[in-house]
């Protein structure tokens, strides 16, 4: 028989019998009032606590380590009898039916107890004495399950946080109890699925739905090194001084503690596992593991997010975009069925409908007429017959062109598409790009645009509108530079601690990558003051990258500067950033110099002195 006297049960009692006035914070406080202070009124506590006490009496926590340390004393527990005959029994509503049902805990509790100490408790005459007995005995004794529980890293990680659903989520029920089954068994999952079909909106939907189950929700957005992702959490105890490693460690040592009860969302995992080395070491840890891939794949266990129904679930998720599409439900139909039913451009082709103003049968003759339909040709990692990668982007270029941007929304739109798919902060981004009002921001997510998470207050685009946005807006160093110009200044003030250097960095990394140099000599400055920002910041593994790109446009400098022997001196203006505006192909002697230095220090970690100590000589 199961063992019934748990606290969970013995404190359910309680609150069954309790009068309505008096609140289940104030009962636990009462109960535990050798370490809890049970004089605060409800006005003063947080929500953070009555969500905890809450844990405690339905059984999704146990009563923490420091409160059963603070009851060692045995004097405690005669505060605790007090504390039930003068606060917590007047508050009683049947003091004798509460006694009865306690009762019948132990009584049913005895194969698990023993008939002896049932008997002792059961014995007991004193009321309060009794209560406070059964409490110690369910606190100290708990048979129920065994099961192991995470620390609780609200407070110790601060971001990462689990990001706001799409409030036009519908559908996936069955998926959703697909992954709970599956969980509850295995503490590993993979979410398979094309691009753009939904694979994330289910793993937030299924962690949204179970939130209470959880004692902890960690969102990792994979940006293709698992154990740099894991580094660039943010815990309350990092401090500038730690480099990548030595946050790594000091993360995951604190992640290798967590248990079932705690839920780790790996999204856009986009590579096959054996291509992540740190993955199966990741996989062994007690916590349960949800992973979003593109990647169809045969040795772990996984789940495969098709295509919602058309007729009921694409058709409604039109209208939730497009209420006013209803009254031409089979050019609706139609348009569904054009852009072969694929969730993204399903929710794009409405919005593009409700912010355009055209009628639905202009917007299915303007995707026919591009001719993007027939295009099947198969480019992507996850293969499918009736779908392909190339259509996609396709429809997703006419549908962006059919939303007629301003020129500022194309501005706002050309500089997202340099920024990590990841988000960036829609404060920063208002920063960098000066704007007066979000007001252009706002209406690109209202077109579906642009993704927003209110939870962790960021923007970013989908990568496939990021493709597609880069292809159409074309980014180049003197169309974003002023939003370059912002960054450039964050980096020469590299002696001073910004809140999040991580989230710059990893803006500094995706503009590298992104960016069409149209102003070489603007964009080498730049680099060559990314240098001591990253170093600042101890990412030591980005500094040889950039050192590579840095010699790079060098050559390319060097290559154009021979056809062009005409240059331009630079002009600054008042902060002292080079005008961008300036062209120039000449590399000077500094230049060169300051490549070689940076060489040079790549050289000491590995101890390769002498050939550091070469590369100065040079100079």
């Amino acid at each position: 028989m199961r063992n019934r006297l748990t606290f969970a049960n013995v404190i359910g009692v309680l609150l069954e019998n309790k009068k309505k006035t008096y609140p289940q914070h104030q009962l636990v406080r009462s109960l535990f009032s050798a370490y809890l202070d049970d004089t605060l009124t409800a006005s003063e506590l947080i929500a953070d606590d009555t969500t905890m006490y809450s844990r405690w009496c339905n059984g999704a926590r146990p009563i923490p380590i420091d409160i059963l340390k603070t009851y060692e004393d045995e004097d405690e527990w005669d505060t605790m009898e007090d504390d039930f005959r003068d606060k917590i029994i007047p508050n009683l509503l049947n003091e004798a039916q509460a006694r009865i049902q306690m009762e019948e805990l132990i009584t049913d509790s005895i194969k698990t107890i023993g008939q002896e100490m049932a008997d002792a408790l059961i014995q007991e005459p004193d009321n309060a004495a009794f209560f406070c007995s059964v409490v110690r005995y369910a606190i100290l004794n708990d048979h129920s399950t065994g099961a192991l529980y995470s620390p609780d890293l609200s407070e110790v990680i601060l971001c990462n946080k689990l990001p706001s659903c799409n409030q036009a989520f519908i559908g996936r029920k069955d998926e959703i109890k697909a992954i709970a089954s599956h969980l509850s068994n295995q503490s590993v999952l993979f979410i398979t699925g094309m691009a753009g079909i939904g694979k994330s909106e289910v793993a937030k939907a299924y962690a949204q739905t179970n939130r209470k189950k959880y004692t902890n929700i960690i969102y990792l957005y994979y940006t293709g090194d698992l154990r740099k992702d894991i580094a660039n959490l943010t815990f309350a105890d990092d401090s500038v001084e730690m480099n990548e490693e030595v946050r790594f460690q000091n993360h995951y040592k604190v992640m290798q503690r967590l248990h079932t009860d705690t839920l780790l969302i790996l999204d856009n995992f986009n590579v096959l596992p054996k291509d992540e080395p740190f993955l199966k070491e990741l996989m062994k840890n007690d916590m349960q593991l949800l992973i979003t891939s593109r990647c169809k794949l045969k040795n772990y266990d996984s789940i495969e997010i098709k295509e919602l129904d058309k007729e009921k679930e694409l058709t409604e998720l039109f209208y939730k975009h497009c209420p006013s599409a209803k009254r031409d439900p089979d050019s609706v139909s139609a348009i569904i069925e054009e852009v072969n039913c694929h969730t993204l451009t399903v929710c794009m082709a409405a919005l593009t409908l409700e912010a355009s103003g055209m009628e639905p049968e202009e917007l299915l003759q303007e995707l026919r007429s591009c001719g993007i339909g027939q295009n099947m040709e198969e480019i992507e990692v996850f293969k499918d017959d009736e779908f392909s990668y190339a259509s996609m982007i396709g429809h997703l270029r006419m549908l962006m062109k059919l939303n007629r941007l301003n020129e500022d929304s194309i501005d706002i739109l050309r500089n997202l598409s340099l920024l990590p798919v990841s988000g960036v902060y829609k404060s920063a981004f208002k920063m960098w790009l000066e704007l007066d009002s979000l007001k252009n921001v706002n209406e690109l997510i209202r077109y579906g645009i642009i993704s927003e998470d209110t939870e962790n207050k960021t923007i970013a685009l989908h990568p496939l509108i990021q493709e597609v946005a880069i292809a159409e807006t074309i980014p180049t160093v003197s169309d974003c530079h002023v939003m370059l110009n912002h960054l450039h200044l964050i980096c020469l003030a590299h002696g001073l601690d910004v809140k999040r250097p991580v989230t710059v960095m990893e803006c500094l990394k995706s503009i590298n990558r992104h960016i069409i140099l149209d102003n070489r000599a603007y964009y080498l400055l730049f680099l060559q003051d990314m240098y001591p920002y990253f170093d600042k910041y101890l990412d030591t593994d980005y500094l040889s990258e950039l050192v590579e790109r840095i010699e790079y446009v060098m050559n390319l400098m060097n290559d154009s500067g021979k056809s062009d022997e005409t240059s331009k001196s630079y002009n600054s203006d008042k902060s002292g950033t080079p005008d961008i505006t300036q062209e120039t192909n000449h590399i000077s002697a500094c230049d060169k110099a300051l490549l070689l230095d940076y060489k040079a220090q790549l050289l000491f970690p590995r101890k390769e002195y002498d050939n550091a100590i070469k590369k100065y000589k040079i100079e």
